[in-house]
């Protein structure tokens, strides 16, 4: 009788404690989840790109983003052109850089992707690169729903000799 009895308390208990765990939303728990939703960033696009102080008349983003890329471009070739550069064999490759522009416009090296050839031929070229890197100009950082942010672009260096 003692087990009966013990045995309808637990069984009670449990589908009683089974009620309590069950979760009832409300509208401000619906609400607060759309907050949520609303409110994820798409971290690989930015609003405003970088800018030079050269690209800032352009009123477009995308005209400031092609100005951003051809500025950037000059500058680092010209960079690049100061330096008289030597190879034994012939080579014909490409080296890809990852550049990083942070919240404070300061532009730096995150990694360099060379092929042997290039390593082989012109070793001194990752610190050229990371010099000319270093020596650009200051940049406007890219904007993000308000906020600076940082980002990182993949350039790439045709290494083409004659």
């Amino acid at each position: 009788m003692l087990r009966q009895v013990l045995g309808i308390f637990f069984l009670s208990f449990l589908l009683v404690s089974c009620d309590y765990s069950l979760s009832t939303k409300t509208a401000s728990d619906v609400e607060s989840n759309l907050q949520v939703i609303d409110t994820l960033i798409d971290f690989t696009k930015v609003d405003v790109y970088p800018i030079f102080s050269d690209c800032e008349n352009y009123s477009e983003n995308g005209n400031q983003k092609k100005c951003f890329e051809l500025t950037l471009t000059k500058k680092l070739a010209s960079s690049l052109q100061k330096n008289e550069l030597k190879v034994k064999e012939r080579v014909n490759d490409t080296t890809l850089i990852d550049l990083l522009i942070d919240n404070t416009g300061k532009a730096s090296v995150v990694q360099i992707h060379s092929p042997k050839s290039i390593t082989q031929q012109l070793p001194q070229l990752d610190s050229i690169i990371r010099q000319s890197i270093s020596t650009l100009p200051s940049i406007k950082p890219a904007v993000k729903k308000g906020v600076l942010v940082n980002s990182q672009y993949r350039l790439s260096i045709i290494v083409k000799t004659l």
